[in-house]
């Protein structure tokens, strides 16, 4: 049963709740204590064209029209399950855009956004619906003066298999910072990236063969923008696409997408990866000759063999797949429901994770090139070349490690307890600079030697995102839990503290000024960039300088509370030399099989590109090596 997911999700809403009663409410302008959820009433001032038919949306905060919901591809239901996203019906009548969509299937977590409805199943397969906000002169601008409005498309986050676009809202970025915003829905999990022989074999075109169902649902986004955002006061030839943690994966996989060139002009990545997967590893069991990954497509038919009861054990699951056609094993898949899909993965026998993650983002030769990114991006030619915004968080790691029980511990599954706060310090410090070196760092290098025009100015801008300013009582110190931890950022980006952010409503009135300046800053250099292609200094002009990435001074802008030294440029210089080394100098790790163990996890098996995995050097580690200390059962990434 899906129930375990649920409960390793409950410390987290516990979480929250424990610091609502233990400090003090933000006090939000009174727009934003406007109940979200109240019924909407339709603007006829909002009435819009679509190539598909009229939309009908509604007046939002700051100044906003709003349309939410509007369908961009028909629903991927029966026969459109595992293939690439299809035209959507056209209406007469207008659409009424009032309310989001449900989110794409997923475990029923908090990210989702919804709540679930089937033995812990949230979503529908009928899900490939966009957001729309724009200034209510964005319109009429584009009218009578011809001046269409950035557009910023963003791509939200959560591993690929948890999230949706209504978990923000993009009243205010649109508003201060006059772009037009979209949000999109994409398939996840199983069913936005699923890669199998029977699939590949009866496909219809190159596309639906490419497993990579998500990501070919974002790129159908992208076409809608570029046919439809002009009705809506924004500028098909100025579109910023942005992400965070998966979201950000994505960015990166549509600068190297053939298929989406020309759809996009600018990229902001945060708190990305340059992770892909081989068709092998994302289709082969893990015993063949070439691994699979442990929730490959092979390893998921298996289960779900299993759970119905059509094979006793693995042995005999595999033997049956094998004697199976394509055509029957297409149509066996094509008729499981959602619920079961996501049940036989929570069975997965050769993960711990509660959701094994699925191979993503799969080496195709059609929606993503066969190489790795980074060899990829080693060539001006072979990617999307455009400005780019990447960085990540001074403690990445920690919102992760705080649910991972070899740091926290659960007490009555209510109040975490940091079993060893200085391992905790020492190895979220080790995998966060890891995340920063191989997400931020070394893409920067890739991007920035790889212009076509090598005299030309650099268009790539990094980030360290470092405010840490949550709240603290005698039962939590989030300081120390979670600090500048993964996705503390989005609440900042989008000026929205009530229901974008992280941490939604979790902080005090005494942080609001330092919080909002920084907020306000942030997204000043997100807009600018949206315009212009660089952050420069904002488009108030009145922000310090962000330079472009340089192999030599500063190179890096650091965002912090203006009580910690506020946000400024400084120098940054990580390697894989330098990282391997801190791992050996941390006079706290002298054992050398947890050495080996740490450089496992720094360089192969992570949510980062094993790129810079070398067996030699694992085999050589100063201290005795690590030759003897087998590899754990998790394959490589590329």
């Amino acid at each position: 049963m899906l129930k375990k997911i649920i409960i390793i999700a409950l410390p987290v809403a516990i979480l929250g709740w424990l610091l609502v009663a233990q400090i003090d409410h933000d006090r939000h302008d009174p727009a934003d204590l406007e109940d979200i959820n109240n019924a909407r009433k339709s603007d006829p001032a909002s009435l819009r064209t679509t190539e598909s038919g009229p939309v009908l949306g509604f007046s939002d905060l700051y100044d906003t029209h709003a349309w939410l919901g509007i369908p961009y591809a028909a629903p991927p239901l029966h026969e459109l399950r595992w293939r690439a996203p299809q035209p959507v019906a056209n209406w007469t009548e207008s659409l009424e855009a009032l309310e989001a969509s449900s989110a794409c299937v997923q475990p029923s977590v908090a990210p989702a956004g919804d709540l679930g409805t089937d033995a812990g199943i949230v979503g529908s397969e009928d899900c490939l619906y966009l957001n729309v906000w724009a200034p209510v002169s964005a319109a009429v601008n584009a009218a009578q003066i011809e001046q269409q409005l950035p557009v910023m498309l963003w791509i939200h986050g959560g591993d690929n298999s948890l999230g949706s676009a209504q978990r923000v809202r993009g009243h205010r970025l649109a508003s201060e910072q006059q772009v037009v915003f979209v949000s999109v829905n994409y398939r996840l999990g199983y069913l936005g990236y699923f890669s199998h022989r029977a699939l590949r074999n009866s496909a219809l075109n190159q596309r639906d063969a490419s497993g990579n169902f998500g990501t070919l649902d974002i790129i159908a986004a992208l076409n809608w923008v570029q046919k439809n955002i002009a009705n809506f006061g924004g500028d098909s030839d100025n579109i910023t696409i942005f992400g965070e943690s998966s979201g950000a994966r994505n960015v990166v996989a549509l600068l190297a997408s053939p298929i989406a060139e020309g759809l996009f002009h600018k990229a902001i990545i945060q708190s990305g990866s340059l992770r892909t997967e081989s068709t092998q590893s994302a289709e082969n069991f893990i015993d063949d000759p070439q691994p699979g990954q442990n929730a490959s497509s092979s390893e998921l038919i298996a289960q779900l063999l299993i759970d119905l009861g059509a094979a006793t054990d693995r042995n005999e699951a595999k033997a049956d797949i094998a004697q199976m056609n394509d055509a029957s094993l297409v149509a066996f898949l094509r008729t499981q429901s959602a619920a079961d899909i996501l049940r036989a993965a929570s069975h997965n026998r050769f993960s711990d994770r509660p959701m094994p993650q699925v191979p993503q983002l799969i080496r195709d030769g059609t929606v993503l090139p066969v190489e790795p990114l980074y060899d990829v991006f080693g060539y001006p030619t072979n990617y999307n070349n455009v400005p780019v915004i990447i960085g990540s968080n001074r403690d990445e790691a920690k919102s992760s490690m705080a649910l991972e029980a070899d740091y926290v511990q659960w007490r009555f599954g209510l109040w975490p307890h940091i079993l060893d706060p200085q391992n905790y310090a020492t190895m979220a410090s080790l995998r966060s600079a890891r995340s920063h070196l191989l997400a931020v760092e070394q893409p920067a290098r890739r991007l920035s030697s790889s212009r076509i025009d090598v005299d030309a100015r650099s268009n790539i801008f990094t980030y360290r995102f470092d405010w840490d300013e949550l709240p603290s009582n005698w039962m939590l110190d989030m300081p120390q839990l979670i600090g500048a931890g993964r996705a503390v950022e989005i609440g900042f980006v989008f000026g929205d503290f009530a229901v974008g952010s992280a941490l939604a409503n979790r902080y005090s009135q005494q942080q609001r000024p330092n919080r909002d300046a920084l907020s306000a800053a942030i997204m000043d250099y997100w807009g600018n960039f949206a315009h212009s292609g660089s952050p420069a200094m904002g488009r108030s002009g009145t922000q310090p300088q962000w330079q472009p990435w340089t192999q030599d001074g500063v190179n890096t802008m650091i965002f912090d509370s203006p009580k910690s030294r506020g946000w400024r440029m400084q120098e940054r210089r990580l390697n894989v030399a330098g990282l391997t080394q801190q791992l050996l100098d941390e006079p706290s790790l002298t054992d050398q099989p947890t050495r080996c163990k740490i450089y496992l996890e720094l360089f192969l098996n992570s949510d980062q590109s094993s790129d810079y995995w070398h067996p030699v050097n694992y085999q050589n580690l100063p201290g005795g090596g690590c030759e003897k200390y087998p590899k754990p059962r998790v394959m490589p990434t590329d």
